[in-house]
């Protein structure tokens, strides 16, 4: 196929801006991610950037630059996707892939969990792996890229083929071309995304030699900024570009040199230009991250509203006359500033699109000031009281400039639609500190108008749920049906209950729900975090001191200062169906007793047939008139203090100018915080300081660069506590922790404790054996361990063995240690790429390997090594499940660091055997897992051993009346009819067996080619005249006359996939070559 020709210049008009979208309409799917993207520092902050602010800035220490681990983790996802055949993308798949060797070093796994906060139905891992790209470019001074959203998650590992640094030039114009880059475009997305960050020596110690660089760390430019140095540095002969110059050219891995001369520096010559350089990045950047699946039908670019409904709420109150309406208007500031408003009102109509609601105008109250990159942003807040029989169906946004002139905002001609058929109850629920009889600690009550009560009415939770050896949890779903209560009014309650775990009682998101389909409303995206730890109940008579009834704005009374947030979401078939999420920290109030002061957070969705929404039409003068009737809902509260407390005391207003940051221990943050929810995350620290209202840091030691600032520099208010002082911009409202208690680390008999060492998941600081459990402590660590010369915890739950210690791990701040260990919160396990290291006091100097370590040693200048077998397991004598086409061999161990069957495998909600065998059709050996992992091979990677069958305990996650394995317990299934590919015959070769090999140390390395239909003969012919040719991943074609590197032979089942171009003969598998020897 020909390809048209490209030029660079054709990309500069093709950078994006705001104002080239329509206005949105809301709700919208993309409500969500538009919160996150836009609303970085102040007021209601959903703190995204954080990890990436200042662009330097990394939260793992120096030698890192998050900004960086941002782009390449988009791009790492999206580099193996295919325009050819629809497969891959950016479908976040690169959360199976980490551990495979396209994948070096720990930027993955840290920006994949930075991202995990965010995670929702509503933000895929996959949206938000793509926002990483706009928000680490434009925190580094780069251009926008525009965002669009709609990608869903992968539930297993991609296709292979990321480029690496050895490839040669026909392999990247190939892998580039898989991805729809023409050869241009693969030179300009490559300096765009070397614009930031380097190499790591312990990931690439061939380009950058241990020792030679600061923390072994050596950038690509001679600037922290996303600009265009990396073209104009290199075109001046002036480059510092690891892959340009340096030992990467001896090693053959200078591939920026080959990348950037490739068409004798005509592209980089352009790029050199600053608007050429932020232009061109600006669409290839958009143009990698919209690489998806077939099918993945994407939205419009995210483009921020200028008036916004947040955190709208209505609740029934006592006696079920009057239903509550509370919640706030966004109102966009950058072209208008928020001083010359002079007024925000809604303008409404009632339940019926009438007129029956008195002056139909609510006031509001200016609550506080957020921004993002490129924009800003005033709330706006409203309280009300308003009839149950006439209630509300839509309302208008006017806004009065303070000439007198008014802007009409009307959500594009359809107004802003409200549901009042069902309603979270946020007083009356609750998540209780502890369980009931029944071992329920969740409590949810809903209010349905009794019209609909006939209907079914559900609670639906959707669930973080870990998975094992994976960074990103799995969103699961549980249906609870509510039970009719009582009566209040024109409503009747429904009421539900439901255990939470203690993690799940943090990250839970759950909504109320009235019938299904087209029919269905409901009143969702609420976190169960923000609940009140106790509940309400809810009079069945009026209050004597009610007020009126009509539409004047009221200050509800009431003792709670919880909040709560909802957007109205529904799917009527007069509507189209549609979310809001944000979440709320306005306190609300309402005649419902409450000695609760946790913030409630929820959303509400709807476009029921039942609230038809018309334009309203409304004179900017009569609207006016009336808004005069209308008095303010909130309160003029005082300016914030430090709050007193036996727990903790307040040091001052410090700086904090995020290079280095003030604490370093931990970072946290929330839109509802509280000093007491900072104190709470750094409780194992003697220091936590709160910034930009919702950023909290912790520490041992303040850096020497925070020096005291005045106290009304720290003039932000809690979102969650507008009385508590939470900072300011590059300012910390710091506390001591008064309860502190240094963390002593306990003695294990028989060990010593080292320190807290860094590690990471290419280079393993312990690599002899590991197992994870949920239930780890040290002394179960060290007795899985069983006399090795090292143990080591890590990320909570990981246990690592080892008779050496690694020289690439090096001794770190001890309060980078900072994971409570999941089987005892007393004892430190590590953290994200940082391991607690115990030493055996009885162990010798010299470190040899213990006798139960197994040695292996590698064939390097002969192919004729005998291979080593796995040992096939023996039936077992218990009585097993029948499936056919398998016998049922038993349960059997497995480790996370040494998987037993190691070809493929996969991870979802709905495992059963069946589904499991399906997946693993044309393998010898299936295995299930942890209750929804499938593991397939033709042979053992790794020992295993028969255990007991009450070991094999979980129930498969879709077929509870299965079990699927265990915490490192697989029921292991053999094919009763599957026999292995054979190997294939090709003239002038004989096979060599399949092989080890490795992306940072290729064993054949003469000439390399790539190929989306490689056959064993293609590759053949591709390296005739070398001695030896091998296939890999599938794809990969390697010749060489000897061995570059060693490598030894395994079992013949690891040389698992099928040749692209022919599913019956095998190339090779993730660091597997089948490999074959040219005959004399």
């Amino acid at each position: 196929m020909v390809r048209p020709s490209w030029t660079i210049l054709a990309y500069i008009a093709a950078a994006w801006q705001h104002g080239a979208a329509a206005a949105p309409t809301w709700p919208s799917s993309m409500d969500e991610l538009e919160d996150i993207m836009l609303l970085n520092t102040g007021y209601r902050a959903r703190g995204f950037a954080v990890p990436v602010t200042p662009c330097s800035f990394s939260a793992q220490g120096s030698g890192r630059v998050t900004s960086a681990e941002f782009i390449r983790t988009a791009f790492h996802d999206a580099a193996t996707g295919s325009v050819f055949t629809g497969a891959g993308g950016l479908d976040a798949s690169l959360v199976f892939e980490l551990n495979n060797g396209d994948n070096a070093g720990a930027g993955f796994a840290s920006t994949l969990t930075a991202y995990v906060p965010f995670l929702s139905s509503r933000s895929s891992m996959a949206d938000l792996i793509a926002m990483g790209v706009y928000t680490a470019v434009r925190s580094c001074g780069g251009p926008v890229v525009p965002i669009k959203t709609g990608r869903t998650d992968a539930t297993a590992a991609g296709p292979p083929g990321v480029p690496l640094p050895q490839n040669s030039l026909f392999t990247f114009r190939n892998q580039f071309a898989r991805i729809g880059f023409s050869s241009t475009e693969m030179i300009a997305v490559t300096a765009c995304g070397h614009t930031l960050g380097g190499v790591h020596a312990g990931n690439f110690p061939q380009i950058v030699p241990p020792g030679t660089a600061p923390n072994d760390f050596r950038r690509f430019d001679t600037t922290t900024s996303f600009d265009e140095k990396i073209a104009s540095e290199y075109i001046g002969g002036t480059t510092v570009d690891p892959l340009v110059v340096g030992p990467a050219k001896a090693s053959g891995r200078d591939s920026d040199a080959r990348v950037f001369a490739s068409d004798g520096n005509v592209t980089m010559r352009a790029m050199a230009d600053p608007a050429t350089f932020a232009s061109t990045c600006s669409t290839l950047l958009q143009k990698m991250i919209e690489v998806v699946p077939s099918g993945t039908v994407l939205t419009g670019p995210i483009v921020p509203y200028e008036v916004k409904p947040n955190t709208i709420q209505l609740t029934l109150l006592d006696g079920g006359s009057e239903i509550s309406f509370t919640g706030e208007i966004r109102v966009r500031t950058t072209v208008r500033p928020a001083s010359q408003i002079a007024s925000v009102q809604l303008v409404y109509k009632d339940r019926s699109g009438g007129g029956d609601c008195g002056s139909c105008s609510i006031g509001t109250t200016q609550k506080g000031a957020a921004a993002g990159f490129d924009d800003s942003f005033t709330f706006y807040g409203f309280s009300s009281r308003l009839s149950s029989d006439s209630s509300i169906s839509a309302f208008n946004v006017l806004i009065t400039l303070a000439g007198g002139a008014t802007e009409l905002y009307d959500n594009n001609g359809g107004g802003f639609s409200v549901q009042d058929t069902i309603m979270l109850q946020s007083p009356q629920s609750c998540l209780s500190p502890t369980a009931d009889a029944d071992g329920k600690n969740l409590k949810i009550v809903a209010a349905v108008r009794d019209t609909l009560s006939a209907a079914s009415v559900n609670l639906v939770l959707t669930l973080k749920v870990p998975r094992n050896g994976l960074v990103v949890p799995a969103l699961q779903t549980a249906s609870v049906a509510m039970a009719q209560q009582s009566t209040v009014g024109p409503y009747n309650l429904y009421v539900a209950s439901y255990a939470l775990d203690g993690a799940q009682s943090q990250t839970t998101k759950f909504q109320v729900s009235i019938g299904s389909g087209s029919n269905g409303v409901a009143d969702g995206f609420k976190n169960t975090g923000d609940l009140s730890a106790t509940c309400a109940s809810l009079g069945t008579d009026t209050p004597t001191d009610t007020t009126s009834s009509s539409a004047t704005s009221s200050t509800l009374a009431t003792s709670s200062s919880s909040a709560t947030s909802s957007s109205l979401e529904t799917s009527s078939s007069s509507a189209t169906s549609s979310t809001l999420e944000t979440s709320s920290s306005s306190a609300t109030s309402s005649s419902l007793e409450t000695s609760s002061s946790s913030a409630t957070s929820s959303t509400l969705g709807t476009s029921s047939a039942l609230e038809t929404s018309s334009t309203l039409e409304t004179s900017s003068s009569s609207v006016a008139s009336s808004s005069t009737t209308t008095s303010s809902s909130s309160a003029t509260s005082s300016s914030p203090a430090a709050p007193s407390s036996s727990a903790f005391a307040y040091e001052g207003c410090y700086t904090d100018t995020g290079a280095p940051r003030a604490f370093t221990g931990a970072v946290f943050y929330s839109n509802v915080m509280t000093v007491e929810k900072c104190a709470a995350s750094c409780s194992k620290f003697l220091y936590f300081g709160i910034e930009y209202g919702g950023e909290c840091y912790c520490g041992n030691d303040r850096d020497s660069s925070s020096v005291q600032a005045e106290e009304s520099d720290c003039s932000f208010a809690c979102p969650g506590n507008d009385q508590e002082k939470c900072g300011a911009g590059n300012r910390l409202s710091v506390y001591k922790n008064l309860a502190y208690v240094p963390v002593t680390k306990p003695t294990i008999q028989g060990y010593a404790y080292q320190g807290c060492y860094s590690d990471s998941t290419a280079n393993r600081a312990l690599g002899d054996s590991s197992t994870t459990s949920d239930s780890l402590t040290l002394e179960g660590c060290a007795t899985f361990c069983n006399g090795a010369t090292y143990f080591g915890v890590e990320y909570g739950r990981e246990c690592y063995c080892g008779a050496s210690l690694k020289s690439s791990s090096t001794k770190q701040p001890e309060t980078d240690c900072s994971y409570d260990c999941a089987g005892n919160t007393d004892e430190t396990c590590g953290a994200g790429n940082r391991i607690n290291i115990y030493k055996s006091t009885s162990a010798s100097t010299s470190e040899t390997m213990s006798s139960s370590a197994t040695s292996t040693t590698l064939v390097t200048t002969t192919i004729s090594a005998t291979p080593t077998t796995s040992a096939t397991p023996t039936t077992s004598s218990e009585p097993g499940p029948a499936l056919s086409g398998y016998d049922y061999e038993g349960c059997y161990t497995d480790a996370v660091g040494a998987r037993v069957l190691t070809s493929r495998s996969t991870s979802n909600s709905g495992m059963s055997y069946r589904s499991c065998a399906t997946y693993c059709s044309g393998y010898s050996y299936f295995g299930v897992e942890y209750g929804s992992e499938c593991y397939c091979g033709d042979s053992f990677s790794n020992p295993t051993s028969s255990v007991q069958g009450s070991d094999c305990s979980f129930k498969c996650s879709g077929d509870a009346t299965e079990v699927c394995g265990a915490g490192s317990r697989m029921n292991l299934f053999k094919s009763s009819s599957q026999s292995p590919l054979p190997t294939s015959t090709i003239p002038g070769y004989t096979y060599a067996g399949c092989h080890t090999d490795s992306v940072g140390a290729r064993v054949l390395a003469d000439k390399s080619g790539f190929d989306d239909e490689l056959t064993l003969e293609m590759c053949a012919a591709f390296c005739d005249g070398y001695t030896y040719f091998g296939a890999e991943y599938g794809t990969e074609c390697y010749c060489g006359n000897a061995f570059l590197n060693p490598t030894t032979q395994v079992p013949e089942g690891d040389c698992s996939y099928a040749c692209a171009g022919n599913a019956t003969e095998r190339c090779g598998a993730g660091n597997r070559l089948s490999l074959y020897e040219a005959e004399d």
